[in-house]
């Protein structure tokens, strides 16, 4: 019976009524994925509306090839441009960009891309043969258990990322801080919203993403006055990154099981596998201490595990119908919309439909890949585009994918604080990822901080999932700490004394969020104060660190004690003038004026043809050209979305169609 249906699925994947669907999802993903801040979830947020037309098996190709290949795409705007595609994509940042930055980008695309290949195959395979055992497993994980593998990776992500343990740490906590804002989950009682609705449900994840990520890796670009590839050269290495894939199958397979391991508990894959990946491959490779300077393992590691996650998280999504990351939610609408109700009966009576959707997935992993691997040396000659073309034609990008996120002007405002934010924070070595990931996950900690509370007391410590999971953060931190000994990063005092006022500056938020919160209910109240008392403690010791160290009697002391010696390592960094900065940044603001006054659409032709005519007056032609492209792509994606752009004052003195930014 049952080889009938594995037989009966492979059999319809391939039919007319499935497999052009797959594709053409499979096309959409791609895209969607190489577009920074959009990704598998957009794709199902467009294909909903018209899910319920289609045959349930139309349906299933569409939406699980639109999810398949954006853990693969997102890699494009990860390695060529420093801007993570999806949450799933920022550890290969780490390594990916600077890669691309030596000019060795088709090298670094095509290691990732075989990985993701394997990693996304792994998943599937383990996917099929995990369906039928996976319940007992993921019934035995509770929330204590769930809880502290949360504050796992958000360790994991706090000594990894930054080249300072304790302030990759306050990073992370000013995130976790950030996400209590809006209205508190128990009570309902707004925090820190100061009256606005727009707050009321917090900060919008992908504006954040974009104002930490994109934002700064912009200002670097302007900075440079150069191209990503520093000096216009551009290596050979599409054949050498297959290479270093298959010298480094092992680790492939390692982290496809973690992929698989974590996307298979509910909830958490999409955001942290790719770290926990990355940690395993820092505490297991050979000299660790090169990863996060453009070291291939660094790619190798998170892309396997973060495609391989996508098997793993539709065990739960098939069997109990609990999402296992973000965009399984849509997925599992769409099911319900074409009558397949998720459950038992997915490993019983509808075994074919499953074994369609695992066919599925592994074939749109093969060809996500495939097209991946086949674009990537053309794609990797983005590096080559002078920062005077490539940077206006971000900005438009940015500015579009923040609109059409909430299609609110408020966004815009808010893309300018996390972009002053995360250039801030890229300047003074601050981590950006662990703020993000704290912010991402800090709702999740706060609700099952209180189911555990209420289930189990402080008696979840005690049980053998968690004193396993406890004993291997511990054991995880002490390894992280040792990998840090590298060598200070030296600052001028002028630098120092910048740095030291910015973490006093900083302390402001966790100060103000506590005197917000005092007064309301207790239970909206305990989780901001706590955690904004911890970062309060974080970033005194920062403070104290640095002042020791502008000092040379108090960093005799610091060199004479282990413990300090470790805390302030590279406690300095400093990554450009902060007035150079300023001078960059400030074409974000400039180009918000421009929609203000002119509408979303004509301000971006005219930013693209003035930026470059600025810049060098014989490239019109290309001014001409690229305003006209992306004036066409902007035309067509407001038809396709639905998407009315911001207008400017002229629409109430000029009439306009709807596209250009009519009223």
């Amino acid at each position: 019976m049952e080889l009938e249906m594995f037989i009966s699925a492979l059999t319809q994947l391939f039919q007319i009524s499935h497999f052009p669907y797959l594709m053409a999802g499979v096309l959409l993903g791609m895209t969607l994925g190489i577009l920074p801040g959009l990704g598998g979830t957009s794709g199902l947020a467009i294909l909903l509306p018209f899910v319920y037309t289609f045959e349930p098996s139309v349906a299933l190709a569409m939406m699980v090839g639109v999810l398949a290949p954006t853990t693969t795409s997102d890699t494009f705007p990860a390695i060529l441009l420093g801007i993570p595609g999806t949450a799933g994509s920022q550890a290969t940042v780490l390594d990916g960009h600077p890669l691309a930055k030596k000019g060795q980008a088709s090298r670094a695309l095509s290691a990732a891309f075989l990985s993701s290949l394997a990693g996304g195959l792994f998943g599937a395979v383990i996917l099929s043969i995990s369906i039928f055992f996976a319940k007992p497993l993921i019934m035995s994980f509770g929330f204590g258990e769930q809880f502290l593998l949360i504050i796992l990776a958000l360790l994991m992500i706090g000594a990894l990322t930054g080249a300072n343990f304790l302030k990759g740490l306050a990073s992370c906590v000013i995130g976790l801080v950030i996400g209590t804002i809006g209205l508190a989950q128990i009570t309902g009682d707004p925090r820190y919203s100061f009256g606005t609705l727009y707050l009321s449900d917090g900060f919008p994840l992908v504006v954040m993403g974009l104002g930490l990520f994109a934002v700064p890796e912009i200002v670097s670009l302007l900075q440079s006055k150069s191209t990503v590839a520093g000096g216009g050269k551009l290596e050979k290495g599409w054949l050498r990154g297959m290479r270093d894939a298959v010298r480094n199958w092992f680790l492939i397979i390692r982290c496809s099981t973690v992929g698989v391991l974590v996307g298979a508990l509910p909830g958490l894959g999409g955001t942290v596998v790719d770290w926990i990946a990355y940690s395993h491959a820092k505490q297991t490779v050979k000299n660790p201490e090169t990863l996060g300077t453009g070291d291939i393992r660094g790619v190798i590691a998170p892309e396997s595990a973060n495609n391989a996650k996508e098997g793993g998280a539709l065990i739960p999504t098939i069997l109990f119908g609990i999402p296992g990351s973000g965009n399984k939610v849509l997925l599992l609408g769409g099911l319900v919309l074409v009558g397949i109700e998720p459950g038992i009966e997915m490993v019983t009576t509808q075994l074919d439909i499953t074994y369609l959707i695992i066919w599925s997935l592994a074939v749109a992993n093969v060809v996500g890949a495939g097209l991946c691997l086949f674009l990537a040396r053309p794609m990797a000659q983005l590096t080559r585009v002078p920062f005077f073309i490539l940077a206006p034609i971000l900005v438009v990008l940015i500015f579009f994918a923040t609109f059409n996120n909430g299609r609110d002007w408020i966004d815009f405002v808010a893309l300018m604080l996390f972009g002053a934010v995360g250039v801030m924070f890229k300047t003074y070595g601050w981590s950006r990822p662990a703020l993000l990931i704290g912010f991402f996950l800090s709702s999740k900690i706060e609700l099952l901080s209180y189911q555990v509370s209420a289930a189990y007391g402080l008696s979840f410590l005690f049980r053998t999932g968690s004193i396993i999971l406890i004993i291997l953060a511990f054991g995880t931190i002490f390894l992280l700490l040792r990998q840090k000994m590298t060598p200070d990063g030296k600052s001028t005092v002028e630098e120092a004394g910048k740095q030291t006022m910015f973490t006093c500056l900083v302390a402001l938020f966790p100060l103000t969020m506590i005197l917000q919160v005092m007064s309301l209910d207790f239970r909206a109240s305990v989780y901001p104060i706590a955690l904004s008392s911890v970062l309060l403690l974080l970033l005194a010791a920062i403070a104290c660190l640095q002042m020791m160290q502008q000092r040379p009697e108090m960093q005799r002391v610091i060199d004479s004690n282990a413990a300090l010696r470790t805390m302030s390592r590279n406690i300095f960094e400093n990554h450009g003038t902060l007035f150079d900065q300023v001078r960059a940044f400030a074409l974000i603001p400039v180009f918000l004026c421009l929609v203000f006054l002119l509408g979303f659409p004509i301000a971006a032709v005219a930013l693209i043809n003035g930026f470059i005519l600025l810049h060098d007056r014989s490239k019109y032609l290309i001014s001409i050209t690229v305003s006209a492209a992306v004036l066409i792509i902007l035309w067509t994606l407001s038809g396709v979305l639905t998407l009315q752009y911001p207008a400017g004052i002229i629409a109430d003195f000029i009439p306009l169609p709807w596209w250009l930014g009519g009223r």
